[in-house]
C-alpha cells in the first residue's frame, strides 16, 4: 500500500482498483506485533552471542538472593531445579531456568531480557521454549521480606504473564520461534505438546509460542473459558480462526487489549479481515479516548467492506469521523459506494466531500450500486456548481495572504539604558475592595490554638506539624497588629483554596501583600492571577506580559489587566520592547501589539511578548496612553515605538504556520458567502480564513480576520463556525486545534450561544472541564444580550460547581466593567424578546393572525385573533402567506426556546430577592421590572413592598393590569420616587398574607412562586432536633444548591463535611454532615444527617428561610 495517503477532501490522487482489497501493514503494526510462522514478514533478530556470559555474571552478583529466595520455597522439585541452574550444572533443566527468572524481583529489569538471549544462543530454541512454557505455571509470593516462588493451581491467574519484562521473554522466543528452521522448529512443538500434559497455564504458553497448531489453540480456547478465563487474553496472540475468536470473545474485553497496538496487530495479522468483527466488539468497552482511537485507527487500515462499515454505523460517535477519513483516502472507490448506500446527516457531509473531490471514480461507482445510491451520487456529481467570487472581488489577504510569500524579517530596534522606575501601587474598582472583604469567612476559622500562639509559630517558623489552614486564618481575620509584620515572611506551602482566600488578604493589606500576591500568582497562575488585577508594579507588567505569551488559562487575565493599567503597563514594558532581542523584548512587543496585530514577531520570546502587550493595549483605545509613555523615554524611543505600533499588522504571523487538520476540509465545511448575493469563497480563499483562525485565540486576533468580516455575510460566518466545530468535536475535540473554539467567539452570533450553551453545561461531566469554562469566556467575548443571559444562565444553575463558580466570576467581571453588581447587570439582561409593550407578540400567517402571551411561569401560550387560547400555535397551511406563515411559526418556535432559556432563571431570582430583601429604587423598579414586556407578567403577580431609606415597611402594592399600582385595599396608589421596592416576605406582612390571598383569589392571580401562602418558621428547638434527627437523602442535600446553598471545600479524598449558605452581614450558615460527600463518589454515603444547625442572631426573615429549606429535605 502506498505510503502516500490523501485524506477525504484532499486532492485528488490516482487510485488503483486491485490496492483497495490489499492489506499493507504499517510499520507500526509491524513493530508492535507478535510475529508468526507464515505471516506478516518482520525481521529476524540474531540471538546475542554475548548473552551467556553476561547473564553468568550477573547471575552471580545476585547468588545470595536468589539462593534465599530458594531456600524458602516449599516445594522441593521447584528448588533443587532453580539451584541447579544457578549454579551453572549442564544438566540444569528449563524448569529451573524458569524458576530463577520467576524469583526475580518485580523490579529487576536489567536482568530479564538476558535469559531468552543466554537460552537462544547457548541452549538452543527448545531449551527457551520450554522455558517461557515452565514460566507461565509458576508465581511469586512475599514471605517475609523475600520472594518465593511457587506453583499455580489450574484456576489461578498468572499476574505477570502478559505484561512486564517475563512477557517480553516470551515475545522474544516466539520471534526466535518463527526465523528456526523447519526441521528445528518441529522438534521445538514435539518438545511443547509433551510440556502441555503440566497444566493448563503450560498449554495456553505452547499455544502462545506456537500458533501454528489450531488444535492446540482451539482446545485451549474451549478450555479457558470453563476452567480460568482470566488466561484467555493471552490466547488472542494465537487465534487464527473465527470459530477460536467467538469461544474467548466474553473473556477478552477491549480495555485488556487495546493499551498497545500488540495484541490488536497480532489478532489481524492472524485472521486477516475476519478479526473485524472481534475489533469491532472491542470498540464498546475500549475503556479510554486513546484505546478507542488506536482501534478505529486499525479498522481505517483494513480494505474491506466489513471494516468500513463498522466506521459508518459509528460515524456519529466521537473519533470516528478523523478514522473515516483516513479510511476513504485509502480506499475512494470502497468509501463512495458504501456512503452512497448509507443515510444520515454526517453522511451526507462526507458524500457530497468525496464525491466533489473524486470525480473520476463517478462513473465506476455509478456501475456498482443501486438505483437509491446511484442517484445520491448522481445529484452530487450534476448539482450546479457553488458560484464563487473572482479574485479581483476579493480582499488581496484572501488571494496573496502573507503566509505565502517569502517574508523579510523586521530589523528590531534597539533603545538601551531605559528602565521603568514606578513603584508598586493599588488601584481598586468601585465596589471592588469591599466585594473581596466580603468573601465567605469559612478560611477565617482557626482550630486547636490562639491567635498568639500561631502568630509565635509563624514567625518562629517551628519544625512541627502545623494546621496550614490556621495560618490562612491569621491573615484572613486574624489581629492586624499580628499578622501586618509576618506578610513579607509568610509564603504557604500549600495553595489549595488559594482563590477563595488570597482576595480576602489582598483586600484587607492591600500593598502589604503584594509580595505574598506575587509569589502565589506565580505558582500557581490560574488560581491566584486575578488577585493581581488592581495592583501595579514593574514586576507585574513584565509576568502579565509573559502570561499573555505563553499561558492559555490566564491570558484573559492578562489582556484585562493590560486595559485596565494602560499608562503603568505601557512605562513598564517599553524598555524591554526595545530591548536586545531576546525573551524579556519578545514578551514586550506581544503585550503591546497583541490585540491589534494578533501575532508574534521573529524575534526573541520575551522582546515579542513585550510587542505584543504595547500592541494589546493600543488596541484596546491605549493608544495615546503608550505613546505618552514613549515620550517619557526621550525622541529615540518614541520613534522606535511608533514604528513599532505602526507596522502593518497583517505581516504579524507565527515563526511557525500551523499545519491545518485534514478533518477542516473546506468541501465539507458550509460555504462562506459575500455581502450582497456576490457569490462564495473560493475554496483556496476559505483555507486562508482557516489559516486567520488558526494563528488567532481571543484576545490575540490576527488582523486579516477584521477584512474577512467586514466583506462576508455574518451569518455565513457563524454558521461556517459552527460546521467548523462540529467537525472538531467529531473528531474528539484535539487538543492542539482548540483554536476552533476561539473562531466560534470570532465569527458566532446568538444562534451559536444556544446551539453551545447546552454543550457547555455537560462537558464538565465528560471530562471537559477545560473546554466548558473556555465556552464561558467565548460567551462573555461574544458579549449580546443573549450571549450573557446564557451565561447569566449558568452561573446560577448548573450542576457543577466548578463550572458555576467560574460563570459566576465571569458575570462579576463584566459587571465592573458596567459599574454594576452582579444582581444589577442581570436585570438589564433579560430580552426583551421583540415583544409588544403589552408583553404580547403577534403572529401573521396572511389571513389568519394570532397573539402570544405567558401564564405565571412565563410558559408561552398561543390564542387567535379572538381570544380564544390554542393548545398549539397551528402549522403554516396552503391557503397562508408562503412566506409570512412560516416566519411566523419559527419566529414562535425560536421564542419558546429562548424563554424557556430565561423563565425559570428569572423567577427563582425574584425568589432569591424576597428572601435575600433585595430592593430597588422606584425608578429601577418602573423601568427594569414593571416595564419590561417580559418580567412584568410575573411582576403582576407578586405582593411588593414599599420601603423608606431605613429599609422600614412603609406599605404594599401589587402592579395591576394597566400598570398602574394598587393598595390591598384595591385602591390607587402613587409610588414616591424616592422610595425602595422589593418583594415583600410574608413575615413583614403580619396580618397582611389573608388580606391579599383574598385580593389575588377574586383576580384570579397565580403566583410564579410560594409568596403569600409560604411556610414560615421560627427558631424552634423541637424543630431544630427533628431537623438533626432525621436521615436525608444525599441527592436530597446536593438539590439545596437551587435554593444558594453550597458544599464545603473538598477535603482529603474529596470528602465534603457541609454545606454553607450565606447571609446578610457578610456571614454564613454551614450545617455540618454525617458522614459527609464524597465529591467523586455520590453513592459513597445514601443518606446524610444534619448537624450543628443553629440560627441563632439571624433577623426572623432569614431564620424562617434557613429552617424552610432543612424542612423540605428532612420531612
Amino acid at each position: 500500500m502506498s505510503t502516500d495517503r490523501t485524506a477525504l477532501g484532499g486532492p485528488s490522487t490516482e487510485h488503483h482498483a486491485q490496492d483497495e482489497d490489499r492489506l499493507v501493514m504499517p510499520a507500526a503494526w509491524l513493530r508492535a506485533l507478535h510475529p508468526r510462522r507464515g505471516g506478516a514478514k518482520v525481521a529476524a533478530k540474531a540471538p546475542d552471542a554475548d548473552a551467556p556470559a553476561k547473564l553468568a555474571a550477573k547471575l552471580a552478583e545476585r547468588g545470595k538472593v536468589l539462593l534465599d529466595s530458594l531456600a524458602k520455597c516449599r516445594d522441593a522439585e521447584l528448588a533443587a531445579a532453580g539451584a541447579a541452574y544457578l549454579a551453572g550444572e549442564p544438566t540444569a533443566t528449563p524448569l529451573g531456568a524458569a524458576v530463577v527468572v520467576a524469583s526475580l524481583p518485580g523490579h529487576d529489569t536489567e536482568l530479564a531480557p538476558l535469559f531468552p538471549e543466554a537460552w537462544l544462543a547457548e541452549r538452543g530454541p527448545v531449551f527457551a521454549a520450554l522455558a517461557v512454557a515452565e514460566l507461565a505455571s509458576l508465581d511469586l509470593v512475599i514471605d517475609e521480606d523475600l520472594w518465593r516462588v511457587q506453583r499455580m493451581a489450574a484456576h489461578e491467574y498468572p499476574r505477570y504473564w502478559y505484561g512486564g519484562y517475563r512477557a517480553n521473554l516470551g515475545a522474544r522466543v516466539r520471534a526466535a520461534l518463527v526465523a528456526a528452521p523447519d526441521e528445528e522448529y518441529a522438534e521445538v512443538v514435539a518438545a511443547l505438546a509433551r510440556c502441555r500434559e503440566g497444566g493448563i497455564h503450560q498449554r495456553v504458553a505452547a499455544s502462545f509460542l506456537a500458533p501454528t497448531e489450531p488444535g492446540w489453540v482451539t482446545a485451549d480456547c474451549a478450555e479457558v473459558s470453563g476452567v480460568n478465563h482470566h488466561l484467555a487474553v493471552h490466547l488472542v496472540a494465537a487465534i487464527s480462526t473465527p470459530e477460536q475468536a467467538a469461544l474467548i470473545a466474553g473473556h477478552v474485553p477491549g480495555y485488556s487489549v487495546l493499551h498497545t497496538l500488540t495484541l490488536p496487530a497480532t489478532l489481524v495479522d492472524g485472521m486477516g479481515a475476519e478479526a473485524v468483527p472481534v475489533l469491532a466488539g472491542w470498540l464498546d468497552d475500549a475503556y479510554s479516548a486513546d484505546n478507542e482511537r488506536r482501534l478505529l485507527g486499525m479498522l481505517a487500515e483494513l480494505p474491506t467492506d466489513a471494516a468500513m462499515r463498522v466506521l459508518l454505523d459509528r460515524i456519529d460517535k466521537k473519533y470516528t469521523q478523523p478514522a473515516f477519513i483516513g479510511a476513504a483516502a485509502r480506499f475512494p472507490r470502497r468509501a463512495m459506494r458504501l456512503l452512497a448506500a448509507s443515510s444520515g446527516k454526517a453522511v451526507d457531509l462526507l458524500l457530497r466531500a468525496h464525491v466533489l473531490t473524486h470525480p473520476e471514480l463517478v462513473p465506476e461507482v455509478l456501475a456498482s450500486v443501486d438505483g437509491a445510491a446511484a442517484a445520491r451520487v448522481d445529484t452530487i456529481a450534476n448539482a450546479a456548481p457553488l458560484v464563487t467570487a473572482p479574485p479581483e472581488a476579493l480582499p488581496e489577504v484572501l488571494v496573496s495572504p502573507p503566509w505565502t510569500r517569502a517574508r523579510k524579517a523586521r530589523k528590531p530596534v534597539v533603545v538601551s539604558g531605559l528602565t521603568c522606575a514606578d513603584e508598586p501601587a493599588v488601584a481598586w474598582a468601585p465596589g471592588e475592595r469591599d466585594n473581596w472583604r466580603g468573601r465567605s469567612d469559612h478560611w477565617g476559622e482557626i482550630y486547636n490554638q490562639t491567635w498568639d500562639q500561631l502568630a509565635r509559630q509563624i514567625a518562629g517558623d517551628a519544625g512541627h506539624h502545623r494546621y496550614w489552614y490556621n495560618e490562612i486564618a491569621l491573615f484572613v481575620s486574624g489581629p492586624e497588629q499580628l499578622a501586618t509584620p509576618l506578610l513579607g515572611k509568610w509564603r504557604p506551602t500549600d495553595t489549595w483554596g488559594t482563590a477563595d482566600w488570597l482576595p480576602r488578604v489582598a483586600a484587607r493589606f492591600e500593598l502589604a501583600a503584594l509580595p505574598l500576591v506575587l509569589d502565589l500568582a506565580r505558582r500557581g497562575p490560574a488560581s491566584a492571577a486575578a488577585v493581581l488585577l488592581p495592583f501595579t508594579s514593574p514586576e507585574i507588567a513584565v509576568l502579565m506580559a509573559d502570561w499573555l505569551s505563553r499561558l492559555k488559562s490566564v491570558r484573559a487575565t492578562a489582556l484585562a489587566w493590560l486595559a485596565r493599567h494602560p499608562e503603568p503597563a505601557a512605562r513598564a514594558l517599553i524598555p524591554a520592547a526595545l530591548g536586545k532581542p531576546g525573551a524579556a523584548r519578545r514578551q514586550a512587543e506581544q503585550a503591546l501589539t497583541a490585540l491589534t496585530a494578533g501575532g508574534a514577531h521573529d524575534a526573541g520570546a520575551a522582546r515579542r511578548q513585550a510587542e505584543q502587550a504595547l500592541t494589546a493595549l493600543t488596541a484596546g483605545g491605549a493608544h495615546d496612553a503608550v505613546m505618552r509613555a514613549a515620550a517619557g523615554y526621550g525622541p529615540e524611543a518614541e520613534a522606535a515605538v511608533a514604528g513599532l505600533l505602526a507596522a502593518d499588522p497583517l505581516d504579524a504571523l507565527p515563526a511557525r504556520m500551523p499545519v491545518l487538520p485534514e478533518w477542516a476540509d473546506v468541501a465539507i465545511l458550509t460555504p462562506i458567502n459575500l455581502r450582497g448575493d456576490a457569490g462564495a469563497l473560493p475554496p483556496e480563499a476559505v483555507r486562508h480564513v482557516l489559516t486567520m483562525l488558526a494563528i488567532s485565540k481571543r484576545g490575540h486576533v490576527y488582523a486579516g480576520l477584521a477584512l474577512v468580516k467586514e466583506v462576508c455575510d455574518g451569518r455565513s460566518l457563524a454558521e461556517f463556525a459552527w460546521a467548523l466545530f462540529l467537525r472538531w468535536q467529531a473528531a474528539g475535540y484535539p487538543a492542539k486545534e482548540s483554536w476552533v473554539m476561539d473562531a466560534l467567539g470570532l465569527l458566532g452570533d446568538d444562534e451559536t450561544v444556544r446551539r453551545l450553551t447546552p454543550l457547555i453545561r455537560v462537558w464538565p461531566g465528560e471530562g471537559g472541564h477545560a473546554r466548558a469554562v473556555a465556552g464561558l469566556d467565548l460567551l462573555a467575548g461574544i458579549g449580546s444580550e443573549v450571549a450573557l443571559m446564557h451565561l447569566h444562565g449558568i452561573a446560577e444553575k448548573v450542576k457543577f460547581g466548578g463550572l458555576k463558580s467560574r460563570a459566576k466570576q465571569k458575570m462579576a467581571e463584566v459587571a465592573a466593567e458596567l459599574a454594576l453588581t452582579p444582581q444589577e447587570l442581570a436585570d438589564r439582561l433579560v430580552p426583551d424578546f421583540g415583544l409588544s409593550a403589552d408583553g404580547s407578540l403577534s403572529l401573521d400567517y396572511g389571513r389568519r393572525q394570532f397573539v402570544v402571551g405567558f401564564d405565571e411561569q412565563l410558559k408561552p401560550y398561543v390564542a387567535d385573533a379572538a381570544g380564544k387560547r390554542l393548545k398549539n400555535l397551528p402549522k403554516p397551511g396552503v391557503h397562508d402567506d408562503p412566506e409570512l406563515a412560516p416566519a411566523a411559526y419559527q419566529r414562535f418556535a425560536g421564542l419558546k426556546k429562548d424563554v424557556r432559556a430565561v423563565a425559570s432563571d428569572n423567577i427563582r431570582r425574584l425568589e432569591q430577592a424576597m428572601v435575600t430583601r433585595r430592593r430597588w429604587s422606584a425608578e429601577e423598579f418602573g423601568r427594569l421590572l414593571v416595564g419590561h414586556p417580559l418580567l412584568w407578567h410575573i411582576v403582576r403577580r407578586l405582593v411588593w413592598g414599599v420601603y423608606d431609606s431605613s429599609g422600614q415597611l412603609t406599605g404594599t402594592l401589587r402592579v395591576a393590569e394597566d400598570r398602574s399600582f394598587a393598595d390591598v385595599e384595591d385602591d390607587p396608589l402613587v409610588l414616591p420616587s424616592d422610595a425602595l421596592v422589593g418583594v415583600v416576605h410574608p413575615l413583614e406582612l403580619g396580618e397582611g398574607p389573608a388580606a391579599w390571598a383574598e385580593v389575588f383569589a377574586d383576580y384570579e392571580i397565580l403566583q410564579p412562586f410560594p409568596q403569600l401562602g409560604r411556610e414560615t418558621y421560627e427558631p424552634d428547638a423541637a424543630l431544630i432536633a427533628e431537623i438533626e434527627a432525621a436521615k436525608v437523602p444525599t441527592r436530597a442535600v446536593i438539590g439545596l444548591e437551587r435554593r444558594g446553598w453550597r458544599r464545603g471545600d473538598p477535603q482529603d479524598a474529596g470528602w465534603q463535611g457541609w454545606i454553607e449558605r450565606d447571609v446578610p452581614g457578610g456571614r454564613a450558615v454551614t450545617v455540618g454532615l454525617d458522614p459527609g460527600i464524597s465529591i467523586g463518589s455520590l453513592d459513597f454515603a445514601d443518606e446524610q444527617s444534619l448537624v450543628g444547625v443553629s440560627v441563632a442572631d439571624l433577623d426572623p426573615v432569614t431564620a424562617s428561610e434557613i429552617l424552610r429549606d432543612l424542612r423540605e429535605i428532612t420531612r
